[in-house]
């Protein structure tokens, strides 16, 4: 009998290596589970911070660092068990985890935690890759032997998700009035992103998370271009000069106007749709009486009942003075509070709330209303001024100066009442738009558009003054009410 041409030893030892490796990976692949569970659960709580003020971040951190322990722990574990076996072999495994862990290391310490007896904890400290090797207590960047050890590429990835979540901190910590935060957060990023120019990285993925830190960078400068605009953070030079002379006073606070909300009781969403309707119906029912006479007709019916309709708007629709306005400093502006009452008052006043209310908004619609009359002749001599008839026709002009005021003014007046700052921001078409001030918006630029058709050789009646005004008048304020209160409703100028 031929002897075997292979030996069966050969497949013997084999098997024995195949075995030796799958156990190997077997206890890796459950010492990464440990390391990935706890990550994860440091991740989670971190990923607070982006609704917890700074003020409460000690606690948050604690509870972080606790997370942080264990994953030291773990890392100490898979250093001395991956250092039996070559590093590279395994390596591809647990890579991953270990950026993200670095990431988290990083994170609370830029945060302010992982404080020392040495090295105190503060909002914008980072840490070296040496930090690391100290911090896990394992080698970094080997060079002479093989063993487990946390390699550069493995601390820029962790850095750069890092980066990440600081991009998504400046714009959340600006809606928890934090606005030193998103300026400090861009100073960082921006030093870390000409610091990663420097490298000199091959077109692998570092080189591609790194060709992403731009959009990072992008994010937050619009963050802070946008609060530079609105004066929410000072400009450079201004602590210096404030050090310096002590007795230059403070300027005062620039008023913050917010969106007019309407009021969202069956009724008053109702009167909301209907009354821009019924005021387009008055309109469109007395055109042909306004062709023919228009002085007649702006002060028998249009003025009157445009008046009555947008009394009835304020009451059922709008909460008196709801458009105060805020500081500058970030406060976002709130109806003022009311005054307390008297001792005594406190029951009788919550016994009659509701008609005491309607009392107030009658008598504020109705003082609003005489404001924006005497507004006129202002609106007058405007309309003068931008060339309309002077030494005729000026009865019409006055007459279209008060369908002007009742319409576009009177809301305002309603809701802002005599707040000089709160008109300063409207004057200067920096408040949101809203039913109120998209109909002024609308309003005005109509009537200016109104008077295009005046001076055309069509020969038509509906040309005379001040017919085409009103047109647009009218038209626009109901289509920057409509858009104002719907599509476009927050937006600004």
């Amino acid at each position: 009998m031929a002897p075997p041409m292979i030996d069966p030893a050969l497949f013997d030892q084999l098997k024995t290596n195949i075995e030796e490796d799958t156990s190997v990976r077997k206890e890796l692949d459950q010492i990464l589970d440990d390391l990935n569970q706890y990550v994860s659960v440091t991740q989670g709580l971190l990923s607070r911070i982006h609704s917890t003020p700074r003020a409460k971040y000690a606690t948050l951190l604690g509870q972080v660092e606790g997370g942080i322990r264990k994953e030291i722990e773990i890392v100490g574990k898979l250093s001395t068990f991956a250092s039996r076996y070559p590093y590279y072999k395994y390596n591809h495994k647990w890579t991953r985890m270990v950026q993200d862990a670095i990431a988290t290391v990083i994170l609370c310490a830029w945060l302010g935690g992982m404080s020392t007896d040495s090295t105190p904890g503060e909002v914008g400290r980072l840490l070296t890759l040496e930090d690391m090797g100290q911090t896990f207590n394992v080698p970094i960047n080997l060079k002479d032997r093989d063993a487990f050890h946390i390699t550069i590429e493995e601390y820029l990835l962790g850095l750069i998700s890092v980066i990440d979540d600081l991009s998504r901190l400046a714009v959340n910590s600006v809606t928890l009035g934090d606005t030193a935060m998103a300026v400090q957060i861009s100073g960082f990023i921006k030093d870390l992103h000409a610091g990663f120019q420097v490298l000199n990285l091959k077109n692998d993925i570092l080189r591609k998370r790194v060709d992403s830190i731009k959009y990072a960078v992008k994010k937050v400068e619009d963050v802070v271009y946008d609060l530079s605009l609105r004066n929410l953070i000072p400009a450079p030079g201004a602590q210096k000069a404030t050090t310096t002379t002590t007795t230059t006073p403070p300027k005062p606070a620039t008023t913050v106007l917010h969106p007019i909300q309407t009021k969202q009781t069956p009724l008053a969403q109702t009167a909301r749709h209907a009354l821009p309707a019924l005021l387009a119906g008055l309109f469109a029912v007395r055109f042909r009486a306004l062709v023919a006479d228009p002085v007649s007709t702006m002060t028998t019916t249009l003025l009157p009942l445009t008046a009555a309709l947008q009394v009835a708007y304020a009451i059922l629709c709008l909460t008196p003075g709801s458009g105060g306005g805020g500081g500058g400093s970030g406060s976002q502006g709130t109806a003022r509070k009311p005054a307390r009452p008297r001792p005594g008052e406190g029951s009788k006043k919550r016994g009659g709330g509701g008609g005491e209310g309607l009392n107030a908004a009658v008598a504020t619609s109705l003082l609003s209303l005489i404001i924006s009359l005497l507004v006129t002749p202002f609106l007058y001599a405007t309309m003068v001024l931008f060339g309309a008839p002077f030494l005729t026709h000026g009865a019409h002009t006055f007459l279209c100066a008060a369908h002007l005021a009742v319409l576009v003014l009177f809301p305002l007046f309603y809701v802002h009442g005599a707040d000089g700052g709160a008109w300063a921001v409207v004057g200067g078409f920096g408040a949101p738009l809203d039913e109120t001030f998209g109909g002024m918006v609308g309003g005005v630029v109509g009537a200016w558009l109104g008077a295009v058709p005046i001076p055309l050789d069509w020969d038509r009646e509906w040309q005379n003054w001040p017919v085409t005004i009103m047109c647009g008048l009218y038209g626009g304020y109901l289509l920057g009410r409509v858009l104002g209160g719907t599509l476009v409703w927050g937006k600004r100028f």
